[in-house]
């Protein structure tokens, strides 16, 4: 088959707006898109009203998630504990950095339960590689949380997988060794964006959502997969090392049944790859659809149009719908959008009716300001996949 692309079907314009006739089954799922942050760290029990400074305005769910192998991850339900004293109406969940078998650094989260904590803390004293689990296994890992009942399992996404930290065939195995739908995603970005070291750092490039990288060559084998971002702030480090605060740049946003405001839905929509990695809060993505498929779900290749929908207080550079139409072909840029002016549009695309692979959106703002004190970067959008099975 002829692998190509075609966002040459009829629009109209109304007032100020760009309206397309919206696919029914598309519309008959409503989704709320949680603000989150679910790989962050404090270590000192006396700092979490810093640690939660301002949050509540900018999230609606936070995953507390110290280093496994240190002494004071193991008095970590004292801080989830205040943190949801402190937050009662935001979702504060027991989260963990895993010093993982052949890789560096993954998260795990765990479901809201009495025995959160307890699951977490028998889990790193066994399999930590920093401690006494130097010798484990992703397999021996894996079947070990596998074994808890199904409404104590947590989600795992890997951590910043810069240059040489993951790679393709490590995270191949990890998703092999998955019986319990416990492998979930990986961070798109890298978090302690206020770095210098880290800001200079091409987000374009950087490994876990290059075009044809560690993401997408999980959904070229067709399986959904959570692209998230994060801050990674370390509370206990603010004297000598400054970062963004909970949810000021980096953060994940997570589609739940709208109503639904709970850590099982949560831990559910990154199960399916319903997410997006953002960097700032200058775009608002309406709607992402083809046929009847949205973000996280499958194309059941009826219709094959489909639809960006997105409001942005800023201008931006391009939208890129990157992915893989044939079997064998290497992800890539299908096609680009820009520059649009900020505002609202609505963008209409189609593929091939016998496509089979994936679709993503990577969405470049023009200007490059961060937030202060942030040295000037490139900013992105970037939501994970919709599925393209073999028809």
């Amino acid at each position: 088959m002829r692998c190509f692309f075609n966002k040459g079907f009829p629009f109209v314009t109304i007032g100020l707006y760009l309206i397309l006739p919206m696919n029914d089954s598309a519309a008959q799922e409503k989704v709320e898109w949680l603000r989150c942050d679910l790989h962050n760290h404090c270590e000192d029990h006396d700092l979490v009203e810093t640690y939660v400074e301002g949050a509540s305005e900018r999230l609606d769910v936070i995953a507390l998630s110290n280093h496994a192998q240190k002494p004071i991850f193991f008095e970590q339900h004292r801080m989830v504990e205040k943190a949801r004293q402190l937050l009662p109406e935001r979702l504060v969940l027991f989260g963990m950095e895993w010093n993982a078998p052949l890789g560096v650094h993954a998260n795990l989260v765990f479901p809201v339960g009495p025995n959160e904590a307890e699951n977490a803390y028998a889990f790193a004293r066994a399999y930590d590689r920093l401690g006494s689990g130097k010798n484990s296994t992703p397999e021996d890992a894996l079947s070990a949380l596998a074994d808890l009942p199904p409404d104590e399992r947590p989600v795992l996404f890997f951590n910043h997988p810069i240059t040489n930290q993951w790679s393709s065939q490590v995270i191949a195995r990890y998703i092999e060794a998955d019986h319990g739908c416990i492998v979930v995603g990986i961070e798109a970005l890298h978090g302690h964006q206020l770095h210098p070291r880290i800001a200079a750092v091409d987000p374009l490039t950087y490994p876990g959502s290059a075009v044809g990288g560690l993401s997408d060559r999980v959904y070229e084998s067709g399986r959904p997969f959570s692209l998230l971002a994060h801050s990674d702030f370390h509370v206990h480090k603010m004297g000598y090392q400054p970062d963004y605060l909970l949810g000021v740049f980096n953060h994940s946003l997570v589609g739940v049944p709208s109503g639904r405001y709970s850590a099982t839905e949560v831990l559910a929509a990154l199960r399916t790859g319903r997410s997006c990695a953002a960097q700032g809060h200058w775009l608002n993505l309406r709607d992402f659809y083809l046929g009847q498929a949205q973000i996280g779900r499958v194309w059941d290749g009826v219709s094959n149009r489909g639809q960006i929908a997105l409001e942005t207080s800023e201008a931006i550079e391009k939208v890129e719908l990157i992915g893989q139409l044939c079997t064998g072909a290497s992800s890539a840029v299908l096609h680009e959008f820009g520059p649009l002016e900020a505002g609202t549009h609505e963008l209409p695309f189609e593929v091939p009716a016998e496509a089979h692979g994936f679709v993503r959106l990577r969405i470049i703002a023009a200007r490059r300001s961060r937030p202060h004190p942030g040295l000037n970067g490139t900013k992105l959008f970037q939501t994970s996949a919709i599925l393209l099975p073999s028809q």
